[in-house]
């Protein structure tokens, strides 16, 4: 019997999900067999098999699957959800579930005091709104990763009550017990939002793009009918509704929402008072085949988004030959160049606009999903796994160890922090 993180013991097991955690054959024709290997903890409020995972998820495994196969360990600490294993081992890969997505944070805080939490060569802590306050009691070489600041989105989800939340569980300890930390990012605009709003020296502050499998995600026939898809969690800042306007204001064009969350009631109690019934389909959390087939038969993809830090959504949209229209906030900005791979839109009116543009021309259809597609074969998860992998072995050994990915970290898609000098 293994001991668990939780503290009993628990049966070994191999049943995390192989495709998923998978060893590559394209990971391993990167793989540098002369670099010796580090073990890497990460810590996150949800992993790749969450019901809510969104983006988070994709950008584990996206890492993950690389660094198993260039020979590391990593192992991970992750909240649960129903009918999740405590435990889950396959090769070097090593996954605790503890608690919830919420509980989690405070759990593996008392086990860091009490020097309970798995040692590694370096840490990866995920801070999705929430800070696991590692600076308090984590001893060993860390990097913090931000996806985007949930300062406003807080106030989005709860009110006047979120700018206390926020406060407490993030914008603080940030500006206080986090100011000497590393920290990894993925977009320029994340960057300057976490320098901005926590006050975090921008020299600490790495960026490095996520990635996307452009060999897993392929273009395919599409829809007889004019199709948008949203894929994402279904949350209050997402905006969904907006997207359901444009359905509504649009004849014959029909709109597939993939994703859970809370917000979901509501974007279906608002689908069925505007009558869209019938043009607007619910799919829920979808498994990896039927994302990639929703995502290659739809036209184009749209997230009105108030906050984003990158979408990984919009890069596997664009992988299979869909461009996207977005709301220009954030990261966005950067996943989706607009005029190439998409097209940006502010207001609703924008929105309705763009997307009839994009149904109503063949030819400005197929130019930007030939780009899209073009643009996300250069934005691998080789060369974001190795950016990310060169930050942490900065932060455990003060220097990267790797000689096959030096040409992967000065691609346009990875942008290391300025130097002090």
């Amino acid at each position: 019997m293994e001991r668990g993180f939780g503290g009993r013991s628990v049966p070994p097991t191999s049943s995390v999900d192989e495709q998923r955690v998978r060893t590559c054959a394209r990971c391993q024709r990167s793989r540098n067999l002369n670099v010796p290997a580090m073990h890497i903890l990460i810590l996150t409020d949800r992993d790749w098999n969450h019901p809510q995972t969104g983006g988070t998820g994709v950008h584990l495994t996206g890492q993950i699957d690389h660094w198993l196969a260039w020979g590391h360990s990593v192992t991970v600490i992750a909240g649960g959800y129903d009918n999740s294993l405590p435990f889950e081992r396959i090769g070097n890969l090593t996954v605790y579930r503890v608690g919830t997505r919420v509980s989690v944070f405070p759990q593996t805080i008392i086990k860091g005091l009490l020097q309970r939490v798995p040692k590694a060569d370096v840490t990866l802590e995920i801070i999705n709104g929430i800070c696991w306050m590692t600076p308090l009691w984590h001893r060993g070489p860390r990097v913090s990763l931000i996806h985007h600041v949930h300062k406003a989105m807080y106030v989005d989800e709860m009110g006047t009550k979120g700018r206390f939340a926020g406060l407490a569980l993030e914008t603080a300890p940030l500006r206080t017990i986090y100011q000497r930390s590393q920290f990894l990012v993925v977009s320029e605009a994340t960057r300057e939002e976490v320098a901005t709003t926590h006050r975090i020296p921008s020299s600490s502050i790495a960026v490095v793009y996520p990635g996307v499998d452009h060999e897993y995600f392929q273009p395919g026939p599409k829809s007889e009918e004019p199709t948008m898809v949203f894929l994402g969690r279904l949350k209050a800042y997402k905006r969904v509704e907006t997207l359901l306007d444009v359905v509504g204001a649009i004849d014959g064009l029909t709109l597939d929402i993939v994703g859970d969350g809370d917000h979901a009631p509501k974007v279906q109690e608002v689908a069925r008072a505007k009558g869209l019934e019938g043009r607007v389909r619910f799919h829920g959390h979808v498994d990896d085949e039927t994302k990639r087939r929703l995502l290659s038969r739809s036209w184009l993809a749209a997230t009105a988004s108030s906050a984003e830090g990158w979408s990984s959504s919009t890069l596997e949209a664009a992988a299979s030959g869909t461009p996207t229209v977005a709301h220009p906030v954030g990261g966005l900005n950067e996943s989706i160049v607009n005029g190439q791979t998409g097209l940006h839109a502010e207001t609703v009116a924008d929105f309705v606009a763009a997307v009839q543009r994009v149904i109503g021309d063949d030819d400005l259809r197929t130019r930007l999903s030939v780009q899209a597609r073009a643009r996300a074969a250069t934005l691998g998860w080789d060369r974001s796994a190795a950016g990310t992998l060169e930050v942490l072995e900065r932060a455990a050994f003060g220097e990267p160890r790797r000689e096959q990915e030096q040409e992967a970290t000065a691609s346009p898609s990875i942008s290391a922090a300025p130097s002090d000098n």
